[in-house]
Parts: structure tokens; C-alpha cells; sequence
């Protein structure tokens, strides 16, 4: 079931990530956080779609480098939203209408928030670089050398 999940940790630790450079595993797991964070099977003005998609990349998308227009497109490329004809309406496609090669994700991401979890995930690999830093401020001697000193 959490399959999906080490995958998706290594990428939302990370900064600056653009959808286009990923494989199509990764862009779906990236894809499929987006869609968790809209509410199933809503019917949204480009307005709301466009703040929903806002709050999301200040939030639990906030490592992928793109804004809100360009999400927008690729979830509706992708399939994870469908508009009307004029760009007035979106629907944010159930986890049962998406194609099946999204549906594992969407349904695995559906079952918790995955703000939070993408909270943990980067305040986890920020102790975990902290540490590091610490030991190897430790190993030379406690202090940092000052620039220009070799």
C-alpha cells in the first residue's frame, strides 16, 4: 500500500522541482499530492481552482517549481482535473474516474493529510542534515574554518 511513499519522500525533501524533469512514475506521485490537497469530486470556479492550487504550492507542494497556471495545465492534461470548454469550471476527477495507472496513488494519498506528512517528511530530513552538519563541525574541531583561511 505505502509503496509509493519512499519514492514520494525523496522528492518532497527536495527544492525546485520541476514537473517536466521527472519520469513518469515520479510526475504522477507529484501529481497525485496536488490532487489530495483539492476536495474530491468539487465542481470550482478558475478562481477557486486557482487559490486551491495557491495554497497548495505554499504548502505541501511548495517543493515543486512551477505556479499555479502551469499546475493547473498539467493536472488537467494528466487527467486529474477536467474543465469546461471555456476555462470557467473545474472538476477535480474522483480517485474511481481517474485512469487506472493514477488510481494506487490517489487512493494511497487520499487516506491521510498529506500536508502534514510532507511537514514531517522535510522537517525530518532538516534534523537530519543538522546532525550531519554538527558531526562534522565536531570532527574539525568545533569551529568552522573562516573564508580565505586554507
Amino acid at each position: 500500500m505505502n509503496q509509493f511513499l519512499p519514492t514520494l519522500s525523496s522528492l518532497v525533501v527536495k527544492d525546485h522541482v520541476a514537473l517536466g524533469g521527472l519520469g513518469d512514475g515520479e510526475q504522477t506521485l507529484a501529481l497525485a499530492l496536488v490532487h489530495a490537497t483539492l476536495p474530491p469530486g468539487a465542481r470550482l470556479s478558475e478562481r477557486e481552482v486557482n487559490d486551491k492550487l495557491k495554497a497548495a504550492l505554499a504548502g505541501a507542494a511548495g517543493w515543486l517549481d512551477t505556479d499555479h497556471v502551469e499546475l493547473r495545465r498539467w493536472l488537467v492534461d494528466t487527467g486529474w482535473l477536467t474543465r469546461d470548454g471555456f476555462g470557467r469550471e473545474y472538476h477535480v476527477v474522483p480517485h474511481t474516474a481517474l485512469r487506472s495507472e493514477h488510481q494506487p496513488a490517489a487512493r494511497l494519498l487520499a487516506t491521510f493529510d498529506v500536508t502534514r506528512w510532507v511537514a514531517a517528511e522535510r522537517g525530518r530530513r532538516s534534523d537530519e542534515r543538522a546532525a550531519r552538519k554538527a558531526r562534522w563541525l565536531a570532527g574539525q574541531g568545533g569551529a568552522p574554518t573562516p573564508p580565505g583561511v586554507t
